[in-house]
């Protein structure tokens, strides 16, 4: 199997875990509010949740399958996921750090999250065609002028 066919499935499976994650959440959200060890004082404590936790997961899923409709190719979409899990493991460390405590569930989301990276990285590094992604250019220089 390809690079490019791995890429897809990545992509797929990272979207799937985000927009899955976040209506979990949804739809147990007494459970998933327990897993991680929080509690909501009152519904108005469970909607901001929701909100928070959900939008931003369905949400991050979203923009992933937009990407990779848009740009018609997985790369765009595998760089969005490796930055925002990147992102979650910072901040894991950070809270850690903060709180002088890194408990087993999050060392074994990093541990995964470190996979899901590790791999994203691997099938960008390894696609070959790398020249969809280097021809993007956030300040445009016109050389006409000379």
């Amino acid at each position: 199997m390809s690079v490019d066919r791995f890429g897809k499935i990545y992509t797929l499976i990272v979207f799937l875990y985000f927009i899955v994650s976040g209506l979990n959440a949804v739809f147990d959200i007494d459970a998933k509010l327990i897993r991680i060890g929080l509690t909501a004082v009152d519904i108005d404590g469970k909607i901001a949740f929701i909100v928070i936790y959900s939008s931003l997961m369905v949400g991050l899923g979203v923009a992933i399958a937009l990407l990779y409709h848009f740009s018609q190719g997985w790369r765009y979409s595998t760089i969005l996921a490796v930055t925002i899990i990147s992102s979650f493991i910072c901040f894991r460390v950070v809270g850690s750090l903060m709180f002088g405590v890194l408990s087993t569930v999050h060392l074994l989301f990093m541990v995964i999250e470190m996979i899901e990276v590790a791999l994203g990285v691997f099938l960008l590094r390894n696609s070959g065609n790398n020249s969809e992604i280097k021809k993007v250019s956030f300040f445009k220089i016109d050389d006409s002028s000379n």
